[in-house]
């Protein structure tokens, strides 16, 4: 007789037969799950070629738009601050006077350029440090460059 490698080769015979009756115990509930998804996928596609009739082919999402040399605009001193941005924001705040970025947080929320929030204050931190625009006097003390 051939010995097989399968581990239920090995396996007494009332216990194959406990496996496959648990086995066909579960067909039933697995039977509807796949006609469950089976309508969730009819709708899904139901839904696509609504859309699509009405002229909304697919759409490249801004992550697949943006060129794999551009990304998001990270790093130091990348070009001017775009409108509307906390590294903006953060210019309009801090001039030649050392702040520290708690005291810049502040200067937001009271002049009504953020409203304020649990990480503020890191990210003010974050962003006087990635940029060179704004150069770091003493320990938690910044400027701006200009």
């Amino acid at each position: 007789m051939a010995k097989t490698k399968h581990p239920l080769a090995q396996a007494p015979l009332d216990e194959l037969a406990a496996e496959l009756g648990r086995r066909r115990a579960a067909l039933p509930k697995l039977r509807a799950r796949r006609e469950k998804i089976r309508e969730e996928l009819g709708a899904l596609e139901s839904e696509i070629a609504a859309l699509e009739a009405l002229g909304g082919g697919p759409r490249k999402t801004p992550a697949a738009t943006r060129s794999a040399g551009t990304g998001a605009r990270k790093g130091k001193g990348k070009g001017s601050p775009r409108p509307g941005t906390l590294r903006e924001k953060i210019s309009k705040i801090l001039g030649q006077d050392p702040m520290r970025p708690a005291e810049i947080a502040a200067g937001l929320v009271e002049k009504g350029l953020h409203q304020g929030g649990k990480a503020l204050n890191i990210q003010v931190s974050t962003t006087l440090a990635k940029f060179d625009e704004f150069s770091r006097v003493a320990r938690g003390q910044w400027i701006r460059k200009d």
